[in-house]
Formats: structure tokens, sequence, C-alpha cells
């Protein structure tokens, strides 16, 4: 009787216990995919200065139409807020308008090159999903790193054979965004971005005075004739442009 007893308990329990311990072959379970890579390409619209073509302002950046692409890492916390790392390449061409014209204090013209524009910042990313809409907001800043001809400048110490330095200009940079997402399966969102990148890129340069040559010189008292140093005059250059583009893109993001 003791022993029907005991059987009957265990096997009341032992079910219950691996019910407990098991979860369901078909149950998936939840897991939060709190980072991001994204990747966007797009249009680069010229705003403002950047995109202006008179020679008159110490400003423009005689820039037209171009392209840019970014690569971001969004690192998710709580209540749909994170923070977001970016870097982002931009190019937009000379206006050809321009090509000839030489700015003050240069011995060479623009030409027809381009601007090319490194940035690199971060900052905080709002993220709200909506079954498979998801909708995004990004405030960065941080540093440009500005290649175009307008920055180069004239090495002074050779009058006779003047030399074109090219130069890049560097200052702080920001990008505010907005972006809509459709999620196409469990990893991977379509998305479109709008977005305004700018920037205030310079560059400053000094010369001394530097030894440049000897001329032949004769003493109007003594007569005695002998090489004269002859040096070249100090010059300062100081270049400032501001650079603002509107950018509609393309991209796709893969969470994990």
């Amino acid at each position: 009787m003791k022993k029907a007893a005991l059987v009957l308990l265990l096997s009341m329990f032992i079910p219950g216990l691996f019910s407990q311990t098991k979860a369901p072959a078909n149950q998936k379970t939840h897991v939060s995919k709190n980072m991001a890579l994204e990747f966007n390409a797009g249009y680069s619209m010229v705003l403002g200065n950047y995109g202006n073509s008179d020679t008159t302002n110490s400003k423009s950046g005689f820039a037209k139409g171009g392209w840019m692409v970014q690569f971001t890492f969004d690192w998710m916390g709580k209540r749909n807020f994170g923070l977001a790392f970016q870097y982002a390449f931009q190019s937009n061409p000379l206006n050809k308008s321009v090509a000839g014209y030489v700015p003050s204090g240069m011995n060479f013209p623009l030409g027809t090159g381009s601007w090319s524009n490194h940035y690199l910042m971060a900052g905080p990313v709002f993220l709200k999903s909506f079954n498979k809409l998801s909708l995004d907001v990004k405030i960065l800043g941080g540093v440009i790193l500005a290649s175009s001809s307008n920055f180069n400048i004239t090495n002074p110490t050779d009058s006779a054979h003047p030399q074109n330095v090219h130069g890049f200009g560097t200052g702080f940079a920001y990008q505010l965004s907005a972006g809509i997402g459709y999620a196409i399966s469990e990893h991977f969102t379509l998305k479109f971005n709008l977005g305004i990148s700018g920037g205030w890129p310079g560059k400053e340069k000094q010369y001394g005075a530097q030894l440049t040559g000897y001329v032949e010189y004769i003493d109007p008292v003594t007569g005695i004739k002998y090489f004269k140093p002859v040096y070249s005059a100090p010059r300062e250059y100081t270049i400032k442009k501001v650079v603002t583009t509107l950018n509609p893109s393309l991209g796709l993001i893969f969470r994990f």
C-alpha cells in the first residue's frame, strides 16, 4: 500500500518538474537587438556659401551638387535612446565658371577639381519601432577634413618660381538627420534618410622671411663689390570656408 502511494506521488510530481524546466520546442525566445550597422548613399545638395560663386565673398565655396555616403554604428540603450558613431564621405565638384579664378594672394587658379570632405562624428540617436516601420533621429557632432583647391596656397619663398602648395581645411562638423525604415526581415531594414550636414573648415599658414638668393652690390662709398642677401617678404594665409548640404539618401540597416 505504501509502495503504491509512493509511485502515485512520483507520477504526479515528475511531469510537473519537466514542464517547468523545458520550454516547448516551437516556442521562440525574444532577443533584444540593441546594435545596428547602417549604410546610406545619396545626393549632396549645396546650400549657402558652400555653393556661392561670388568671387568677392571670401567664404564662397564654388561647389555644385554631388554625392555622399555614410557608415553608422548605433548602440541603443533604454527608452529608445542610444549613441551613434558615423563616418561620412562627401564629394562636390567645383563650378566650371570659376575654373580660371585666382584667389587673392595666390598665383594659381582654382581649376576644375572637387571638394572631398571626410566627416567623423558621434552623438545621441532616438529610434522607435512601430511593427515593420521605424523612425530614427540623430544629432551628431565632430570634425571635418576638407580637401579642395580652395585651400591651396602659394609658397612665396621663390618669387621667380612660385610653388602651388596643396592643402586641406579642418574644423567642427555637425549633422541633423531623420529617417524612416521598413523592416524586410528580422535583421534587415530599408531606410530613407534626410539630413543636413555641414562644418567650418579652415586653414592658417605663415611664411616668415626666408633667404631666396643673393644680388651683386657695390658700396657707393668704398667701391667694394660683394653679394647682398635677398629675403622674401613674410606672408600669412587665413582661409575660412563654410560647408552646408542637404542630403536625401537611401540605405540599409543590419540589426543584431
